[in-house]
């Protein structure tokens, strides 16, 4: 509950807001030549405020929270043509094979994955950026995209 009441000030810039970013929604959609529907709208609002990648389960759980009806079989149909798409990005678990999903771009793929319990850590910043630009350069290559994940043990396992 609000300590203090909304004032139709802050209900207009949230309505500004939400409509802004329910556009960038319906764009994203409609270059990718996806049809808007409120399904895939609310599942890329939940991937792109995401803390990091999320299963299938994760995703459903949160989109369940919002008060949202949605089967997990429409989840997993919505989440395969975001990734035939390049709106998503599936990073499989070689230890559980547990496939998790983020949206592509949005948070650039660096990641520590734990192999004792699959932990995912986000890795901020690119470790790779000069490396990349010097590739591209010597091989006259025009990078798109890349991904780099260090599998290991988090502090957790590694202690215990």
């Amino acid at each position: 509950m609000l300590s203090t009441p909304l004032t139709e000030y802050h209900l207009s810039t949230w309505r500004k807001e939400m409509c802004h970013t329910m556009n960038k929604y319906q764009v994203l959609l409609q270059q990718t030549g996806l049809k808007q529907t409120r399904q895939r709208t609310i599942m890329l609002d939940v991937l792109y405020n995401s803390k990091g990648p999320l299963s299938a389960e994760d995703l459903f759980g949160l989109i369940k929270k919002r008060g949202v009806s949605m089967s997990l079989s429409t989840v997993y149909r919505i989440l395969e043509s975001f990734t035939d798409k390049g709106l998503v990005t599936a990073l499989t678990l070689e230890t559980s094979k547990q496939v998790l999903y983020e949206v592509a771009h949005a948070h650039h793929g660096h990641h520590l994955i734990c192999i004792s319990c699959s932990k995912v850590i986000h890795v901020e910043g690119c470790p790779l950026e000069n490396y990349e630009a010097k590739l591209a350069q010597k091989y006259r290559f025009k990078i798109d995209d890349h991904t780099l994940n260090f599998y290991g043990y988090c502090e957790q396992c590694s202690t215990g």
